[in-house]
């Protein structure tokens, strides 16, 4: 099958897929890093989410991750999760909770650059971390969008919920 190798070519292919076609239309990216430049936006005190498309079905997301950033242990609201990782090196934990709702981690794994990751909340929890002391780029595709999830508080040893919100969103 043909490359994808534009974010207009990706966010068309997305419109008109099913979610079983999504990890195919992600193995055939081979669009510019110079392309996702003109949606990047950076901050000092955390990563960006900066929208690119979102429909009713599905929503494109460009996170911008500075040296050291990184998520809390989080779910995603049942709904499924990819991960593209444009540039940079980002590390992915996965938990499960034990019998006291305590995240407990099941896998760690460095993700590489131009590689695909999958997550749902059957696979379990997960945070990303920029492991590396270079910024880092990662497209993120959510079918259906994700309004809030939860997340582990470290600091009150327990769940909450978070409303999502993006830096920056694309005008239609």
């Amino acid at each position: 099958m043909k490359h994808i190798e534009s974010i207009s070519d990706l966010i068309k292919q997305l419109s008109n897929c099913n979610k079983e076609a999504i990890k195919g239309i992600i193995d055939r990216l081979k669009i510019p890093n110079s392309e996702f430049e003109k949606f990047a936006t950076w901050d000092k005190t955390h990563y960006t989410r900066n929208c690119i498309a979102r429909t009713q079905n599905f929503e494109l997301l460009l996170l911008c991750w500075q040296a050291g950033q990184e998520t809390p242990i989080h779910s995603h609201n049942d709904q499924d999760c990819w991960v593209f990782l444009i540039e940079g090196n980002i590390t992915e934990n996965q938990y499960k909770n034990n019998q006291h709702e305590v995240p407990v981690l099941t896998v760690s794994e460095i993700m590489q650059e131009s590689c695909s990751y999958y997550i749902n909340d059957v696979i379990g929890l997960h945070s990303l971390h920029n492991s590396e002391e270079k910024r880092a780029m990662s497209l993120h595709i959510y079918v259906n969008p994700i309004e809030e999830c939860s997340y582990y508080s470290q600091r009150f040893q327990e769940y909450k919920i978070k409303k999502l919100c993006y830096d920056t969103v694309v005008p239609n």
